[in-house]
């Protein structure tokens, strides 16, 4: 089966990312762009203020998409769905699908449909945005330079000011901390968030202490490449903050603040009352050895808005999908692209990006 148009229809599309994503594919590709969500007035709203993007209404949770798919040819999804539903039916069409969702539960749902996908000509790119997505690729082009790899270490800095979407808050008080699973030394192990803390040193932030936390980097790294231990950490800009939430953690205190509060008044009041830098930072550091010397790449991201960077990323995802043939099946970004364009398309948006590499002698 093929899809039955070449429209770009964009999930989320009036929401914080998707309004960047729908701005950017207007003025970049020849297909017509298309802002979906649940709110027909919301839609047509943000729709009516950008030339060549149009409004349709769309519940992700509804039992069919025949009508909402119509014409289409490829489908952004910027907000998470409870599961893979969705994202079948599109494989189901043909549809060729990009996904910004940092939830691993939801990617790992995802890929099980790959047989479908390949089935029908689908090609569904996961991990897109900085992190899952940039790092991705990151620590996959410094494992194809070395010879043997021994770990990646991923951290991300964010900042307290960052005007999040709801999605990402809700994650990172539901998931981000909590109990899960890693690859250490090739063997699976159980961690909990906010512990384990590791001092890295970040662009322009200096050492910092990252703690553990349940980034869908670590794993979908771990399925996919042959690094025997990968490591995500996460830190925010306010030392404060950060060590605050590990006591809290440490205390037994992390969960029952969550219960008292609700994450719904966590989300309002991180919307509402930003505080911090609007500053994030993704850095890798990938080890292993080169020509028989021990090599470490360290490469990162920062600036500001990572709402947008994540836009970005996604928009040359999709441009590579409409603008060339691509494998079908499920795939995450670095099993397509290399991080080439990508840095390119940071670069054209004020994101510094930056790159080291130091070799020292085996001792």
């Amino acid at each position: 089966m093929t899809a039955t148009g070449d429209a770009i229809l964009v999930v989320g599309g009036y929401g914080t990312i998707g309004r960047t994503v729908c701005n950017e594919l207007a003025n970049s590709v020849s297909e017509g762009v298309i802002a979906a969500g649940r709110s027909p007035e919301k839609a047509h709203r943000f729709a009516d203020t950008i030339a060549g993007v149009n409004a349709r209404t769309l519940d992700v949770n509804e039992e069919s998409f025949d009508e909402s798919l119509a014409g289409v040819g490829t489908v952004v999804m910027c907000l998470d769905a409870a599961d893979a539903t969705f994202a079948r039916s599109c494989f189901e069409r043909g549809i060729d699908y990009v996904d910004i969702s940092p939830d691993d539960s939801l990617l790992r749902d995802i890929e099980t449909a790959d047989g479908i996908a390949r089935k029908n000509g689908s090609t569904a790119v996961l991990s897109v945005g900085l992190s899952p997505g940039m790092t991705n690729l990151f620590v996959s082009d410094a494992a194809a330079e070395l010879d043997t790899v021994d770990r990646a270490d991923i951290t991300l800095l964010l900042g307290l000011g960052e005007a999040f979407g709801p999605d990402t808050i809700k994650w990172t008080v539901e998931d981000a901390f909590g109990r899960f699973s890693v690859q250490n030394s090739e063997q699976s192990i159980s961690v909990t968030g906010l512990t384990e803390p590791r001092m890295v040193r970040i662009p322009e932030w200096g050492r910092r202490r990252a703690y553990r936390a349940n980034l869908a980097d670590q794993q979908v790294l771990a399925r996919t490449t042959d690094i025997p231990t990968v490591e995500s950490r996460l830190c925010y800009d306010s030392r404060v903050v950060t060590r605050y939430l590990a006591a809290l953690h440490r205390t037994g205190l992390f969960q029952p603040v969550v219960s008292m509060l609700g994450v719904n008044i966590i989300v309002k009041l991180a919307d509402t009352l930003p505080v911090g830098s609007d500053e994030s930072v993704i850095k890798t550091a990938v080890r292993g050895s080169k020509n028989g010397r021990l090599s470490r790449i360290e490469q990162w991201v920062r600036g500001p808005d990572q709402a947008r960077a994540t836009a970005l990323v996604a928009v040359q995802v999709t441009s590579e999908l409409v603008g060339s043939s691509q494998p079908a099946g499920v795939l995450h970004i670095q099993e397509l692209f290399d991080s080439s364009p990508f840095v390119e398309t940071l670069l054209e948006g004020n994101y510094e990006v930056g790159r080291t590499q130091q070799q020292s002698r085996v001792s």
